[in-house]
């Protein structure tokens, strides 16, 4: 599909930009009971790719239900962790972090999830460069949404999705 095809090159470099072991989005359903996992990169990638979770469950589904960004140092220590979805990625990491992102209206439109930086979970730096790039990749999402996949402008598109990588650079210097 053309939005997995767009978000992968961005999600990409968010793991590189944080060090981390994978990276993933996840998009809310039509009803907003569900995530859908549509990118990902890095440790687990191929497996976590289609897996739908209630909006809740686990450390992005939190994420995406109360709209707050999270750091979890220790995940195997932390009630709302899915350890049966990690199970099945063959990948149960150490450390996560996850940013809903937000629609144009406002709602909540999937969460981006970082599993085992390499930078400090616990930096209020760390939430932030990530809810910036959460911004970012949501844009990108809404814009594919909104072009009509036979007269979409490629050129716009892959614009959206160089600021991304461009802003994952600047982070980087």
């Amino acid at each position: 599909m053309a939005l997995e095809k767009d978000l992968s090159g961005s999600v990409a470099g968010v793991r590189a930009l944080f060090g981390a072991a994978a990276c993933s989005c996840a998009l809310v359903d039509d009803e907003g009971s569900a995530l859908t996992y549509v990118a990902a990169d890095g440790e687990g990638s191929r497996e976590i790719l289609g897996v739908v979770l209630p909006v809740g469950r686990g450390i992005a589904g939190w994420a995406a239900m109360s709209g707050q960004p999270i750091a979890v140092r220790d995940v195997r220590a932390d009630p709302r962790f899915a350890r049966d979805v990690a199970e099945s990625t063959h990948y149960i990491p150490t450390a996560l972090l996850a940013a809903p992102m937000f629609d144009s209206q406002g709602e909540v439109l999937g969460v981006l999830s970082v599993l085992d930086p390499a930078v400090d979970e616990s930096s209020d730096w760390t939430l932030a460069v990530l809810g910036t790039l959460a911004s970012q990749v949501a844009a990108l999402v809404e814009a594919v949404r909104r072009a009509p996949a036979a007269a979409a402008d490629a050129s716009r598109l892959e614009a959206l999705g160089r600021r991304v990588l461009d802003a994952v650079e600047d982070y980087e210097r």
